[in-house]
């Protein structure tokens, strides 16, 4: 188990990572892929990214979704008529996410409905399928907390076991708006990400039988965080999320590359946004309860303001937040669940993941030159 306790050792596991492929034939299982890059047209890079991802998606399609969710009172077909409604909000809504999925489809040979319905992992979560997971910390810091006035945006990904070591950074090279660096998994191909705006989003959920359960026909997460990542400006992100058009349940942090912070928090009952500087963090949903007063503080929320006020200020940059993630004793990473860290530099524009504490950290970073 590797702790990341400096910027010259952050340095110099990215240096060996960027290495190892030539050193070695075959990665070992929670090795990170190099960068895949897809670019065209939407439906044309939609193409390709499926042609490449074909077998993943079915299997992924297969057991995360119909292995997981169908039941004796909950059939296919039942599943597949959701997803074509809310495909045909994201055709009306986000119309460049619905056709990067024709072409997904095209390419993959899997239906369009059935990428939606793996899209909708999250929503159908919270229909109340699934047990209990634990949710994620995101977390996004901004000056005067940060090394030379930088913005990072960064998260633990905390999420089933079954799924480890089938994430990656994927670049969408994208000629009618800003490119994305995509956290992803096969058919989730944007999870969390970085726009060559300055632009990045980490995210979390609601917590199972804290909220009322439910979900509505509307853009499933996935597509919705696609759909912010293409635009041009926090301001842009915030208008589209006002049209409240969301299915699920979300709560959004998000970061622009001049330190400007933004809480996008959404339920089926509505939208909620903050905007703020300095420090955010969350771990599941709390702002559209502020009416009567803020929540309490989670504990790993608590954890990250207690490494903040240990920090002096001015001096955190991305080695030191990846730090904290990746800290098995700090209070942020929850064990195996923990499959992945990430932080994204809005400044410098550059993605840093690793594989979770558990499982051996060793971290990676990812520009848009590289692709």
């Amino acid at each position: 188990m590797t702790r990341l306790p400096s910027r010259r050792a952050f340095v110099r596991t990215t240096l060996t990572a960027a290495l190892a492929p030539a050193l070695c034939h075959q990665r070992p299982p929670n090795a990170i892929p190099p960068l895949a890059a897809y670019a065209g047209a939407p439906r044309q890079r939609g193409r390709l990214y499926g042609q490449a991802q074909a077998a993943a998606i079915r299997q992924f399609l297969d057991r995360e979704i119909y292995g997981a969710f169908v039941s004796p009172t909950t059939n296919r077909d039942s599943l597949l008529a959701y997803a074509a409604a809310c495909g045909a909000v994201i055709a009306e809504v986000a119309p460049i996410v619905h056709a990067e999925w024709e072409g997904m489809a095209e390419g993959s040979g899997v239906r369009y409905e059935e990428l939606v319905l793996l899209s909708l992992h999250e929503e159908l979560y919270h229909r109340g399928v699934l047990p209990k997971v634990a949710h994620c910390t995101a977390v996004a810091i901004g000056p005067p907390h940060t090394r030379d006035g930088i913005t990072l945006v960064g998260q633990t990904w905390d999420w089933m076991e079954s799924v480890f070591g089938l994430s990656s950074i994927v670049a969408w090279q994208r000629p009618e708006g800003p490119s994305v660096l995509a956290y992803g998994y096969p058919g989730l191909w944007t999870g969390a990400g970085l726009n060559d705006r300055g632009i990045a989003l980490c995210w979390t959920s609601a917590d199972l039988g804290k909220h009322d359960l439910g979900v509505r026909v509307g853009l499933p997460s996935y597509a919705l965080i696609a759909h912010l990542l293409y635009q041009e400006s926090l301001e842009a992100v915030a208008e589209e999320a006002r049209r409240d058009r969301h299915a699920g349940w979300f709560t959004f942090v998000m970061a622009d590359a001049d330190g400007n912070l933004l809480n996008v928090e959404g339920s089926p009952s509505g939208v909620t946004i903050e905007r703020s500087r300095g420090v955010l963090t969350r771990v599941g949903f709390g702002t559209a309860e502020r009416a009567g007063g803020p929540p309490p503080m989670h504990p790993r929320c608590q954890a990250v303001l207690d490494h903040l006020n240990r920090q002096r200020p001015g001096t955190v940059d991305a080695a030191i937040l990846g730090g904290w993630f990746s800290d098995p004793s700090g209070g942020i990473a929850v064990g195996r669940s923990t499959i992945d860290v990430m932080v994204f530099d809005t400044t410098n524009r550059t993605a840093h993941l690793s594989r979770g504490p558990a499982y051996g950290t060793d971290w990676h970073t990812f520009r848009f030159s590289d692709a």
